[in-house]
């Protein structure tokens, strides 16, 4: 599974992605300043972990705009028009669905109008209202395995 998940991560990387959803990958410049350590360019793929995979991706794919790109019981890919993968994977040892170390932050053109959507199809607790930063609104909710995912809207003028 793991040497599965590799390749299809390289390929989503190497351009595969954005073929298979007939959209090109949104990228962005390089800040010019120089920070210390190596530096993460973009983020390419998110893996959820769920006790019911299909269910989940179903879940995803009412909510957000993402095209299933490869697909079975317990591993199912679903790309973005932003060139994201989210890879929804079957729980296993070590792995367990629910609030983490970690949350994805996903862009949406309106963060109020995504976090009603994520409720009315049955998302779980709001872990973040919406809040408005400065720069751009924010929220996050659990999705109904108990996932936490982030909502993110950039203000006109801001962000990408």
């Amino acid at each position: 599974m793991l040497r599965r998940l590799t390749g299809l991560i390289g390929a989503a990387k190497d351009g595969l992605l954005e073929r298979l959803t007939g959209g090109a990958a949104r990228g962005h410049e390089p800040r010019s300043e120089t920070m210390p350590g190596i530096p993460i360019e973009d983020v390419r793929a998110v893996v959820i972990f769920a006790d019911r995979p299909r269910e989940l991706a179903e879940w995803y794919k009412r909510v957000f705009a993402v095209k299933e790109f490869v697909g079975s019981d317990g591993f199912i890919g679903l790309a973005t028009s932003g060139g994201l993968a989210i890879f929804i994977q079957l729980t296993s040892e070590g792995h367990t669905p629910g609030v983490g170390g970690i949350r994805p932050h996903f862009t949406v053109p309106d963060c109020e109008a995504a976090l009603r959507a994520c409720r009315e199809a049955g998302a779980g607790a709001v872990l973040l209202p919406v809040t408005d930063t400065g720069d751009e609104h924010v929220a996050a909710v659990q999705d109904p395995e108990g996932n936490p995912i982030g909502l993110l809207a950039f203000k006109p003028g801001r962000g990408r």
